[in-house]
């Protein structure tokens, strides 16, 4: 077999063993590291010493194979090629995930498999066994492996337990739903929400008795796909799960309902607790937390979330506030989101206002899309890039918002951002780097030709001036090297101040983000061959 290094070994190795958290051999096979911890002298070995002996145990493992615990029918042959209806990968795509393998630019791997499954490729007989070690390792992986495993890929899957995430060969969703595992079961139920969302509701309806409570949550998250009224009577008994993780899927879901009994609930508390005073031209936003806590506030999800360095009361309105949608608000106060952010800054309960509407509109972005929605979006990001700070009062993942919008939408709001600064960034656009830095990473598709040069030629001209933050920088070029588009690589490489004495401290991180995009190219162009 040929399976990756262990992540917490690979984690060990970049950062030593006096930074690394015990138990760096957790992920080794389990027969594997009881053998390595059991064996004699264990105890009084080193770190050290325990981490290498565990690297050579792996490698030893992997040479190794897997050997049945008991003898077994012999397996049926493995199915020829021509039962497949995949086409052959191509050699230079078969090169290109070899490298991914061999952990070369890992996190490309997703890219590739997309690739592969857009192009209807099967997987390469040679290097089955070390992308099913990888989907073991890596879940998010799976649904991308299984679309172009192949005949022979899920013939191989079952002979042997630790890829049996792997379920049967079939494009019948509802036998998948019957007897998939729960990664098959999920898509076969988001399939048949997209068709019949009814049907699908009634078919969940009959298994739920019979579901452990973590199928339960996630079973239950699919039905965000075709969601309606006609699935709130079903969400509402979830709100009485035993199962903490089920209310709260349960939770989101009916709050992001328009018209749910849940968010008329959330809204009737939230109501009498905001209000604008106006007098003359002056106007100022008033706030009050609730006063005390019922049942049915907990069972609502009141309280629920966790706000550090905030008050109890203060995380109860937070938790109101994320339930009722942003544009309530600037509908009532009859004030755009400008105004109504320029309100909040204002008042002494900045903090709260600020996280409950920017995690009010993240629910409400989740759920759908408009131009109200988009307009809270902009003034968010507006306050965001003008506010020193202000990234404290947000969720942290707010900017991951952009991998919600629709496609033409955010590259608009992306381009013009970026178009609206000057040729050569500088410290004074950090906030606007880091922000580019969790879009890239919440991006669904490449970033389009004209703005992945815009950015580039901006870092190159604020490395040639020596006004960026090397070590910031470094972090979001690595994120950027997986979102711009490959087919600028020729540009990309150009207009580098490699003659300046300053551009030392950007050699590494150019190198490493030039590397990743000429591979990305080459990756891309790959797979324009024709099969053999």
């Amino acid at each position: 077999m040929s399976s990756p290094l262990p992540i917490k070994i690979h984690k060990t190795l970049q950062i030593g063993t006096s930074r690394a958290a015990p138990g760096f051999d957790d992920d080794l096979p389990l027969a594997l590291r009881d053998s390595v911890r059991s064996r004699p002298g264990a105890a009084a070995a080193t770190q050290e010493e325990n981490l290498w002996l565990s690297l050579a145990a792996h490698a030893l493992w992997q040479r190794a194979g897997h050997q049945p615990a008991a003898p077994q029918p012999a397996a049926p042959a493995a199915p020829s090629s021509d039962s497949d209806t995949l086409r052959a990968c191509p050699a230079q795509a078969e090169r290109a995930l070899a490298l991914l393998l061999q952990d070369e630019f890992p996190q490309v791997r997703s890219e590739w498999l997309r690739l592969a499954n857009a192009d209807k490729c099967r997987l390469p007989p040679r290097l089955l066994p070390g992308v099913l070690d990888m989907g073991t390792a890596h879940r998010p992986l799976r649904a991308l492996i299984d679309g172009v495993l192949g005949a022979r890929g899920h013939w191989l899957a079952k002979q042997n337990p630790s890829w049996n995430w792997v379920g049967a060969d079939t494009d019948d969703v509802r036998l998948l739903w019957d007897d998939g595992n729960i990664e098959q079961r999920a898509n076969a139920l988001r399939d048949m929400r997209a068709h019949d969302a009814a049907a699908a509701l009634q078919a969940l309806q009959a298994t739920w008795p019979s579901e452990t409570p973590e199928h339960r949550a996630t079973l239950l998250g699919c039905l965000s796909v075709g969601l309606g009224l006609a699935d709130e009577a079903f969400l509402e008994s979830a709100l009485d799960d035993k199962r903490k993780e089920v209310r709260s899927v349960a939770q989101r879901l009916l709050a992001g309902l328009p018209g749910s009994q849940l968010a008329q609930r959330m809204l009737a508390r939230a109501m009498p607790l905001l209000r604008v005073e106006r007098n003359g031209d002056s106007a100022h936003l008033l706030a009050d937390v609730p006063h005390e806590r019922d049942k049915s506030m907990q069972r609502d999800g009141v309280g629920a979330g966790l706000y550090p360095a905030m008050g109890e009361k203060s995380g109860w309105l937070v938790d109101i506030l994320a339930a009722v949608p942003p544009t309530y608000w600037s509908s009532t106060f009859d004030a755009s989101p400008r105004t109504c952010l320029t309100l909040a800054m204002a008042s002494e309960f900045k903090h709260t206002l600020l996280l409950g509407w920017s995690s009010a509109l993240q629910r409400s972005l989740q759920a759908g899309y408009d131009a109200g929605l988009h307009a809270w979006f902009t003034a968010f990001l507006d306050l965001y890039l003008k506010s020193s700070g202000i990234h404290t009062h947000m969720p942290r993942d707010f900017f991951g918002l952009f991998g919600t919008l629709p496609f033409d939408a955010a590259d608009d709001l992306l381009s013009t951002l970026v178009e609206a600064t000057p040729a050569a960034w500088m410290r004074a656009h950090s906030s606007l780097i880091d922000m580019l830095d969790d879009a890239a990473k919440s991006a669904q598709r490449n970033w389009p030709l004209a703005l992945s040069k815009a950015v580039v030629s901006r870092i190159q001209a604020g490395c040639a001036a020596n006004t960026l933050q090397s070590w910031s920088l470094s972090y979001t070029m690595a994120s950027l090297a997986l979102v711009l588009d490959p087919r600028g690589i020729d540009a990309y490489e150009n207009g580098w101040p490699k003659d300046i004495p300053e551009f030392a401290q950007w050699e590494d991180t150019v190198d490493k983000f030039l590397r990743t995009l000429r591979f990305r190219h080459d990756m891309y162009q790959s797979f324009q061959e024709q099969s053999v």
